[in-house]
């Protein structure tokens, strides 16, 4: 059994996996945060489909049970996996792209809000109303019934952050120069800057305690 609690100091590898941290404080943003040292050109740690699954698994989108069937699919069908990865890179860009956007109260290109609207189609069309204990309900379809479940309710997360008002003011980036992590901001005075202070706030206070003592301005 994968232990879900967030993994501190930027994940690691384990015998079992890359144990990812979830520090984004939301679904969509730990997605997107999959692609580490965006400044640096890079890390990728979601480099196959059975990768995205342990992913989702350890985000508490999918049971143990789920991803197995869910790789053993993308083992039965690589060509359709290898698209649905494909897919998986493309929608992770495009949350981060949004991030950015948002944040700088810059436009998003037509193009990348054709790709949103395409996106609520597929995730709309995943949907079905049942009748629950108080009434109609949405339903939304079983994750490991198709390969691209996982992305489905990747998509649904990420729409739902970027309509909030109140979560769009508390979209973040990390202020370190060789990070670039999202994440939501719910301090108090909404003033965090790290996406972890055990990472990337602890290189920071390290590289200022050895400015000052080599007498390096911090100007």
């Amino acid at each position: 059994m994968i232990d879900t609690r967030a993994i501190r100091f930027g994940g690691q590898d384990t015998p079992g996996g890359f144990q990812f941290e979830l520090s984004g404080g939301a679904l969509a943003l730990d997605f997107a945060n999959t692609l580490d040292e965006r400044p640096r050109g890079g890390l990728e740690r979601i480099a196959d489909y059975p990768a995205l699954a342990l992913w989702s698994e350890q985000s508490g989108l999918l049971t143990e049970g789920k991803r197995a069937t869910l790789v053993a699919a993308a083992q039965q069908d690589a060509r359709a996996a290898a698209a649905v990865y494909a897919q998986a890179l493309a929608l992770r860009e495009l949350i981060f792209a949004t991030v950015k956007a948002t944040i700088a109260s810059d436009p998003l290109s037509q193009e990348q809000v054709h790709c949103w609207n395409d996106w609520l189609k597929r995730v709309q069309a995943s949907r079905r109303l049942s009748w629950g204990g108080s009434g109609l309900a949405w339903q939304q379809a079983d994750i490991a019934a198709a390969l691209d479940g996982i992305l489905l309710h990747v998509a649904d997360a990420a729409i739902q952050l970027f309509l909030d008002p109140d979560a769009r003011s508390r979209l973040r980036l990390c202020a370190s120069d060789d990070c670039d992590w999202a994440f939501l901001d719910r301090s108090r005075r909404q003033n965090r800057v790290w996406c972890d202070m055990t990472v990337c706030g602890n290189r920071a206070k390290a590289a200022r305690h050895y400015r000052r003592k080599v007498g390096i301005s911090e100007s």
